[in-house]
């Protein structure tokens, strides 16, 4: 599903990968949801053009999609936070057995959907024969990670900051509990964690 590539590549080939970035179409916001009768979720992109596109996921993709996203959060928040330590006061608000990691990984992620604000959701489209994706190339790096699918017309980059991660990352768990898929992908923290207000409506926008 993910190609990852850290920020220990050469300057040549991040050069390379730059230059190719840069002439893939960007998306602006992107509308997630639940199709039933599909039983996959549907992802409604507006382009920086203006131009609409759609795919489908499968739960599949999605949770491996999710795992790479956790997995580059981590390593941020230990980069961060080398012995495990927390901010003065964050350990005092620490429930349970959670792990002084697990409490800053919450603080983030708390902090992230605080700063979510309204947006329409993307129109919609028409769902005969939209393409299925089949991969997402993930590119990772400290400060954001890029998002390139195949769509049609050719691929389109989601650029994500570590904010829009986490958002995106509340988003999917929301619709995997709407459609009874197994959660087991996100952390127990996260999953016994979130809120009524969290889980949100059944359209999630992310821009």
């Amino acid at each position: 599903m993910t190609d990852v590539t850290s920020d220990a590549a050469s300057s040549a080939e991040t050069t390379e990968r730059d230059s190719e970035q840069a002439a893939l179409r960007r998306l602006r916001r992107v509308t997630f949801d639940y199709s039933a009768t599909e039983d996959r979720l549907l992802a409604r992109m507006l382009a920086a053009d203006g131009e609409l596109h759609a795919a489908w996921l499968t739960q599949r993709l999605t949770r491996r999609l999710v795992k790479a996203l956790l997995a580059h959060l981590d390593k941020t928040v230990l980069a961060e936070h080398p012995a495990g330590s927390v901010p003065s006061g964050l350990a005092s608000a620490g429930r349970g057995s959670q792990t002084p990691k697990d409490m800053m990984m919450g603080f983030r992620h708390q902090a992230a959907l605080m700063k979510r604000e309204p947006a329409p959701p993307v129109a919609e489209v028409d769902t005969r024969d939209l393409p299925l994706l089949e991969t997402i190339h993930a590119r990772l790096s400290k400060n954001q990670a890029v998002l390139t699918m195949e769509l049609r017309g050719g691929p389109a980059a989601l650029t994500l900051t570590h904010d829009h991660a986490w958002q995106l990352l509340q988003i999917l768990l929301n619709l995997f509990r709407r459609a009874e898929w197994p959660t087991d992908s996100w952390p127990a923290w996260m999953r016994n964690g979130e809120t009524s207000s969290d889980r949100g409506s059944d359209t999630q926008v992310l821009h």
